[in-house]
């Protein structure tokens, strides 16, 4: 319904499902952001007020400029695959190891990277600014992707961090939990749960400087909680816990 599914996949290809659970999470996240507003505003208030955030107002929210090209042209958004529908070159490419995902978002970085991969195209007509290649798309990639063929992914990786052109891995998971930035970042945490044994969780991806966020466990088993919600929530006793459980009430 958001028509997130219909501008993703490959041109031509059916609407595909984003690889994550996108709806829960982009929901979620507005729905933290309009309650720290309302705390916010009822500081300076004193009231309080309903936050009222809908999946589907979240999937419309981010269609990025998919509504803005639309409206301005007319034309339908449609699937085009992995490339960027305003940005050429940004799209990953096959080396001789594995794909590399590229964006040189501007003219500067496209002359540069025409150069880092000895090619003479930098000022052709067809490629020397941004409307200009996407225009002739279908020509220019069949010769960066027979170019990226020459060496492997981390030789690109390498050429582009040391110019200053944005680039990286495809990483498949298991490259993910034992990448070296993600591990030196805490986003990959080793936990204790009472029914999987040890396992691995992401971490937390705010970093606060005076009052760091910490996952202290896994996530609890059903029921696991309950008694100390209870007691520090509503003030119940251990006996009064007893009783509701005598009674099947929790």
């Amino acid at each position: 319904m958001g028509g997130i599914m219909s501008i993703t996949g490959q041109a031509d290809g059916v609407p595909t499902r984003v690889g994550s659970s996108i709806g829960d999470i982009t929901a979620g996240l507005f729905c933290a952001i309009g309650i720290l507003t309302a705390l916010h505003e009822r500081e300076r208030s004193g009231l309080g007020q309903m936050v009222d955030v809908a999946m589907l107002d979240c999937q419309v929210a981010i269609l990025e400029n998919a509504i803005s090209r639309y409206e301005f042209t007319g034309e339908i958004p449609h699937p085009i695959g992995n490339r960027h529908p305003s940005i050429v070159p940004f799209e990953p490419f096959d080396t001789l190891t594995s794909p590399i995902m590229v964006a040189a978002g501007n003219d500067r970085l496209w002359a540069t990277l025409c150069d880092l991969m000895q090619l003479e195209i930098a000022c052709d007509a067809r490629f020397n600014t941004n409307p200009q290649r996407g225009e002739n798309y279908d020509e220019l990639r069949p010769i960066l992707a027979e170019r990226f063929m020459t060496k492997t992914a981390e030789e690109w990786q390498q050429l582009f961090d040391d110019a200053g052109i944005p680039c990286g891995p495809i990483n498949t998971v298991d490259k993910v939990v034992t990448n070296e930035q993600v591990v030196a970042r805490d986003m990959i945490l080793e936990v204790e749960h009472p029914t999987a044994g040890t396992t691995r969780i992401p971490g937390i991806p705010i970093k606060l400087s005076r009052t760091p966020g910490e996952i202290r466990m896994a996530a609890p088993v059903l029921g696991a909680e309950t008694e100390k919600i209870l007691n520090q929530y509503l003030g119940l006793t251990p006996d009064q816990v007893a009783e509701l459980r005598e009674k099947q009430v929790i």
